[in-house]
């Protein structure tokens, strides 16, 4: 690790500026247990330092492009990846499948190919976690997972950066989740706290628990990083000794039809004043966005003095930043 990792420098940041350790760092992000526990901390080091120095990361790849494939409506995502790739002097091409051959029966694989030739990474935001993986198996440049169904290892980034800010260090922090417990931010979240030695209590009603496998796998994870992960479907049980509660949208976008069914299951997930007399005076708040006010969160929370939310969603921005600029320099070795 040089330097510049941590003062970066407009007129001397090169591509290999970034602190990424060669052989840690992984060919594609998918999701968040592609990044070791190391490589993890190299990454939020790493935004942290382009959050402080926007602009000195421009040499090494002024002139390059990624694409961003968006099969789901996108806000924070596609803005911040496109910013994200402007302050590394690149140009961020979005795309839809409607604007590909895609729409008309080429397949992912094909798609791959061809705009490897064009791009120095691709970023998808998408339904099916298996296209993000074809595409991975394909491409000749870094695919990275801008949501799936499964992972959303992008936001969660954004988190961690976010409660290290406030809280100065990871290990050892509790933290609950309310809500859909097998929804892409809960399994990336889960990986992201096993990984760092976090404490991580899940409450979600019967059968909106996590996945098994995923939870076993966490499980192992703590093991060697001292974390923990519990389960519950009380929500009041898991806030008592959270420093961090994390609220989740009910519906996710690709289950519209289950809104009135998620409705009634998760009444009592509400992150609201009344589930935070439970907890700790001094605990905070997050959301990944978007969120339906007055559901699974209400206003007077999110726009209260212990949210976070609105920093959380801002450090989509220098975590994007260093994920491109990572991938991109470790691919191009």
């Amino acid at each position: 690790m040089t330097d510049t990792t941590t003062t970066a420098d407009p007129t001397r940041a090169t591509a290999g500026a970034a602190p990424a350790a060669h052989g840690r760092m992984p060919d594609n992000l998918l999701r968040v247990a592609d990044l070791d526990p190391t490589a993890l901390a190299l990454m939020l080091e790493l935004s942290a330092a382009m959050k402080a120095e926007p602009l000195g990361w421009r040499a090494g790849l002024a002139g390059g492009a990624i694409g961003c494939i968006f099969e789901k409506p996108s806000t924070r995502t596609r803005v911040s990846l496109a910013v994200a790739a402007h302050r590394l002097g690149m140009t961020a091409v979005s795309l839809t499948r409607e604007d590909m051959q895609l729409g008309h029966g080429e397949t992912w694989a094909d798609t791959a190919r061809v705009l490897s030739s064009y791009l120095d990474a691709i970023t998808v935001r998408t339904f099916e976690h298996r296209t993000v993986e074809q595409l991975a198996e394909v491409a000749a440049v870094p695919v990275i997972n801008a949501l799936s169904n499964d992972h959303h290892p992008c936001q969660s980034l954004a988190d961690l950066l976010t409660l290290t800010e406030h809280f100065g260090a990871l290990p050892g922090l509790t933290a609950a989740f309310i809500g859909d417990a097998r929804g892409n931010t809960c399994n990336s979240f889960l990986e992201a706290c096993a990984a760092t030695g976090m404490h991580l209590v899940v409450a979600s009603p019967a059968s909106y628990d996590p996945d098994p496998e995923l939870l076993a796998s966490a499980r192992r994870t703590v093991a060697t990083t001292g974390g923990s992960v519990t389960t519950t479907t009380e929500p009041a049980d898991a806030v008592r000794d959270a420093q961090v509660v994390y609220a989740e949208v009910w519906v996710p976008m690709d289950k519209p039809h289950e809104a009135h069914e998620r409705a009634e299951r998760f009444a009592r997930h509400r992150v609201d004043h009344e589930l935070l007399a439970h907890a700790r005076p001094d605990t905070v708040v997050l959301h990944c966005l978007p969120a339906m006010r007055g559901q699974e969160i209400t206003s007077d929370v999110l726009d209260g003095p212990n949210s976070l939310v609105w920093q959380q969603a801002a450090n989509r921005l220098p975590t994007a930043q260093a994920v491109l600029h990572t991938l991109i320099t470790e691919r191009r070795g």
